[in-house]
C-alpha cells in the first residue's frame, strides 16, 4: 500500500510541476506576443506617417502638373488668337 501511496504522490506532484512549467511557458508565449504586437503597432504608426508624406508630396506634384497643363492651354489660346488677329 505504500509503494501505491508513494507513487501516486509522485504522480500528484510531477503532475503539479509540469502545470506549472506549462503556465511559465504560456506567460513567456503572451509577453512576446505584447512584445511582437507592439513592435508591427510602431512600424504601422511610421508606415502610415511615411504615406501621408508622400501623398502629400504626390498632391503638390499633382498641384503643380495641373498649373503646368493650364499654363499650356492659356499659351495655345494665345497663340490662336495671334493667328486669328493676324489674317
Amino acid at each position: 500500500m505504500d509503494k501505491r501511496k508513494t507513487i501516486f504522490t509522485a504522480v500528484i506532484i510531477g503532475s503539479g510541476i509540469m502545470a506549472i512549467i506549462d503556465r511559465i511557458r504560456l506567460h513567456n508565449k503572451v509577453e512576446e506576443l505584447k512584445e511582437k504586437t507592439d513592435d508591427i503597432g510602431r512600424c504601422h504608426n511610421d508606415f502610415c506617417l511615411m504615406q501621408q508624406r508622400y501623398n502629400k508630396s504626390t498632391d503638390e506634384q499633382i498641384e503643380n502638373i495641373q498649373e503646368e497643363i493650364g499654363s499650356v492651354y492659356e499659351h495655345f489660346e494665345e497663340l490662336s488668337k495671334g493667328k486669328e488677329d493676324g489674317r
